[in-house]
């Protein structure tokens, strides 16, 4: 793989994504029958072709489907040509794949805009500690923390035990950046993340900088 995990020969083009970059699945040869993802390489069944979901996860396979004509009197008509059900637009999701059911909408005084997409979501959600928006808007300007949280580095506030926990949910990784790893763990290179020792080289990026798989020995074993 390009993130020089090691897989089974024989996964290679087989639709999935076992080494976790689509490697894998880059330079496969699709059948007349089915689709190719633009960014991944992956083929995919030629029904998934405009059939309204993301399949490829680059919304590849939900391009240049229909024009927006096309959409019935019920239906709204996406700016990414995707027909879906006039009722909703303006629920808070992302029904169209590109937000444009949720970019004209009118928000109440009970809910907070996103900045990003448009996105109404519930009021009590802005600075929760839970990136909402998905552009992280709701948690930007937000207060002083609480004594029972901690302070990110982008300002986030999240709960104070998740501190030195493993997880990222500063979602820039300054709550795991100071954190003393134990004798039994592996420390990341880049982000301080503490991991379990068994970890090291067992063939995951589980340090999400790969630091994890470096300098790793492969071992033969002859018959």
């Amino acid at each position: 793989c390009d993130n020089e995990r090691c897989i089974t020969a024989g996964y290679e083009c087989d639709g999935d994504n076992d080494c976790g970059d689509w490697s894998d699945e880059k330079h496969c040869v699709c059948r007349s029958s089915s689709f190719k993802c633009q960014d991944s390489g992956r083929c995919i069944p030629g029904s998934f072709k405009c059939d309204g979901d993301n399949d490829c996860k680059d919304n590849s396979d939900e391009w240049h489907c229909s024009s927006s004509s096309s959409c019935s009197e019920s239906q709204y008509a996406c700016d990414n040509g995707n027909c879906i059900t006039g009722s909703y637009e303006c629920d808070g999701d992302n029904d169209c794949r590109d937000w444009s059911d949720e970019k004209h909408c009118h928000c109440s005084s009970s809910q907070f805009k996103c900045e990003s997409s448009g996105r109404c979501i519930p009021g009590p959600y802005r600075c929760d500690g839970d990136n909402d928006c998905e552009d992280d808007s709701d948690e930007q300007s937000c207060s002083s923390c609480s004594g029972s949280q901690y302070t990110c580095d982008n300002g986030r506030c999240i709960n104070g035990s998740y501190e030195c926990d493993g997880d990222n949910d500063c979602e820039d990784w300054s709550d795991e950046r100071h954190c003393q790893c134990s004798s039994s763990q592996f420390k990341c290179e880049n982000n301080g993340l503490c991991i379990p020792e068994r970890f090291n080289c067992d063939g995951y990026n589980d340090c999400e900088d790969n630091s994890d798989e470096r300098n790793c020995t492969i071992s033969f074993s002859t018959d």
